[in-house]
């Protein structure tokens, strides 16, 4: 799942930001996975997730849920987002008793995951992913505070002109953080975009601009 590794932020913002992510393996189970896709998000559903998807047909921002589980395929992809750790404690207690068959990730902190598992008595983790770092020419890269929204879309559908915009925007009171923090997550078609941790971000930033540009 390394389009999810590489979120930034302070441990504190981190903590409540986790995705879940089921997918076919191919030669495996590739052939019955759509139904097996479809009870998972079902029960994904069941605990307050934030956001979620499918990565062919896009997110329930944009799309309506009932449409989004109707169409998950063998081949797709689904990735749910949360902001409770307890929430990902009792969806893998649910997922652990449906016993479903499909592959889980959850991203995450480290330690809290490996919290997570231990608390659902679970198995040790068996494969781990974490991300080194971005390396190159990294003055190209936007600040560091806008990197903490654009890099909850793995995919970088989430432009940084967008980010300063919508800050903007909410800043001069043209638009309210939860209706910026949707803007940018409709952008995020997969479902990673932890919206409720984009409005905490949106605060914070407020007190970062002056009218409708940035003092980092």
């Amino acid at each position: 799942m390394t389009h999810s590794l590489h979120r930034r932020g302070s441990r504190e913002s981190l903590e409540k930001d986790f995705v879940v992510l089921s997918c076919s393996a191919k030669g495996f189970n590739d052939n019955v996975f759509g139904q097996k896709g479809k009870e998972f998000l079902r029960i994904c559903l069941r605990h307050h997730p934030v956001n979620f998807g499918d990565m062919k047909t896009g997110n329930f921002l944009s799309v309506d849920p009932e449409e989004v589980i109707a169409r998950v395929s063998n081949t797709t992809i689904l990735e749910v987002t949360y902001d409770s750790k307890q929430d990902v404690v009792e969806l893998m207690r649910d997922l652990k008793e449906a016993d479903l068959g499909v592959s889980v990730i959850i991203s995450g902190l480290h330690d809290v995951v490996e919290d997570i598992v231990r608390q659902v008595g679970l198995k040790r983790i068996h494969t781990r992913e974490y991300s080194l770092g971005t390396h190159g020419r990294l003055e190209l890269l936007p600040e560091y505070e806008v990197l903490e929204f654009t890099t909850m879309c793995g995919h970088a559908m989430v432009a940084s002109g967008l980010v300063k915009h919508m800050i903007a925007q909410c800043k001069l009171g043209r638009r309210s953080l939860r209706d910026a923090a949707v803007t940018m997550g409709k952008c995020c078609s997969c479902g990673n975009f932890n919206v409720n941790r984009a409005q905490d971000l949106l605060a914070r930033n407020l007190g970062l601009w002056v009218a409708d540009w940035p003092i980092y």
